[in-house]
């Protein structure tokens, strides 16, 4: 079996993306902003581990039911069945899925809002949902995906901020908790973006396993133009920021110039000539860079 092939069955490099970003809010941007927070290190390692066990399991079950379109679009780095068993691979899924649910409910109750464990539960079904069904559905997946990169960007100021708050503090609190928003509707942009430019570097395989991907139903040209819009939207949203940040905070709008705009204006001008799966896959890792440096931006503020 081996372990390198478990981490890369988990996708540990996007686990490790998940962690940064949950560190950066905790540690970076609450305490510049010297916001109230309710978790110790301690439990907010259980909410970080809860939240990437969760995910986890959602890579796994994926997997397991997109080997027939993967053989086809990724040929090469298929695990399930050949060097991971499906036996092994669904009962790592029972774990891990397990694990994340039942550390969510301790956190729930550690913050004295148990009703708050319903957004592991949710995270939970949305990947098995999404894995048996709503990947091959038009954009349904696509939106899916999206809300669960957002859900798990704002889930630390959802237990972290929120039990912390008070009538003296809540006006501060609030902004606070506004910031994050804002940084997880960018990853929720940039994800669905994301996930529209590998449907089309999938399109063969997914044709194969009967998917109704954006790119199979309209076709490529029009899931080109669709590509174009959500880019130029969310081009003139990070425009829109970082011109608030003139005059304020010149390095944060400088940098956010240099990282997202002017990348995301080379993503606009390859995206024309795009039309290999090649072309596609080195647009969807830009995307993932422009992301991640984004979300960096954290560091800035």
């Amino acid at each position: 079996m081996g372990f390198k092939n478990i981490l890369n069955l988990i996708r540990w490099k996007n686990l490790l993306m998940l962690i940064l970003i949950m560190l950066l809010i905790k540690y970076v941007l609450f305490l510049n902003c010297n916001a109230a927070t309710y978790l110790n290190p301690y439990i907010f390692s259980l909410l970080v581990l809860s939240v990437i066990t969760t995910t986890a399991a959602g890579y796994i079950i994926n997997d397991m039911h997109d080997i027939p379109a993967d053989k086809i679009n990724k040929p090469g780095k298929v695990l399930i069945g050949k060097k991971i068993s499906k036996e092994d691979a669904l009962l790592f899924y029972s774990v891990l899925n397990i694990t994340g649910i039942l550390l969510g409910f301790v956190v729930s109750w550690y913050i004295g809002r148990i009703s708050f464990s319903v957004v592991f539960i949710l995270a939970s079904l949305l990947l098995y949902k999404y894995a048996i069904y709503f990947k091959k559905k038009y954009l349904y997946g696509n939106i899916i995906v999206s809300f669960l990169i957002f859900l798990s960007i704002i889930i630390t100021p959802l237990f972290d901020l929120i039990p912390a708050t008070n009538s003296a503090n809540q006006e501060s609190q609030w902004e606070i908790f506004i910031l994050v928003l804002k940084i997880a509707s960018f990853a929720f942009l940039l994800t669905f973006l994301r996930e529209l430019v590998k449907d089309i570097e999938d399109v063969e395989g997914d044709k194969r396993i009967g998917s109704e991907s954006f790119p199979i139903e309209k076709g490529i040209p029009k899931s080109k133009k669709l590509l174009l819009f959500f880019s130029l939207f969310i081009l003139l949203i990070v425009l829109s920021f970082s011109y608030g940040y003139f005059g304020i905070r010149n390095i944060t709008a400088i940098y956010l110039v240099f990282t997202v705009v002017l990348p995301l204006l080379y993503f606009i001008f390859k995206l024309k000539d795009a039309d290999t799966k090649e072309d596609f896959h080195k647009l969807s890792n830009l995307l993932k860079l422009i992301m991640l440096a984004g979300i960096l931006t954290v560091f800035l503020l």
